[in-house]
């Protein structure tokens, strides 16, 4: 999953990089904080008053771009493949759509099973299982 949020946060600051020269001033700056939110998923211990912040921001990003996208799809005309108008569209639906494995990320966090799951999973690389390490060895 490190892998997916990792990218999905590449692709999300590459769309608000394409988006820095709009006419419009700061149109790119959703795109870098949503971008940021998947990064933060990188990190392993996040504590869980954090967690609710930037689960209730990841949400409110996502529901930002998919009402961006609504308000602006009516709008569309008929070529809109064609004109600045339409990727904007394009641009804010992609993100609402990326932006739900992180809030997916950030729920599981918030739960105990995925806290404990984690706990379990974190150890020395070369940790030996706990079946060996109750192992004695034959004579």
């Amino acid at each position: 999953m490190h892998y997916i949020n990792g990218l999905i946060g590449c692709v999300l600051i590459l769309i608000g990089l394409v988006h820095v020269p709009h006419p419009m001033p700061l149109t790119w700056l959703p795109y870098v904080i949503a971008g940021l939110l998947a990064f933060v998923t990188l990190k392993a211990n996040i504590s869980s008053s954090l967690v609710w912040v930037l689960a209730i921001a990841t949400a409110a990003a996502m529901f930002f771009f998919f009402a961006g996208f609504f308000v602006a799809a009516p709008k569309l005309a008929t070529d809109w493949y064609t004109r600045p108008e339409g990727w904007d569209a394009v641009g804010r639906i992609i993100a609402a759509f990326l932006m739900l494995p992180i809030l997916s990320e950030y729920t599981c966090r918030n739960k105990a099973e995925c806290r404990d799951a984690r706990e379990r999973r974190r150890g020395s690389f070369f940790a030996a299982s706990d079946s060996a390490a109750n192992h004695t060895p034959p004579r």
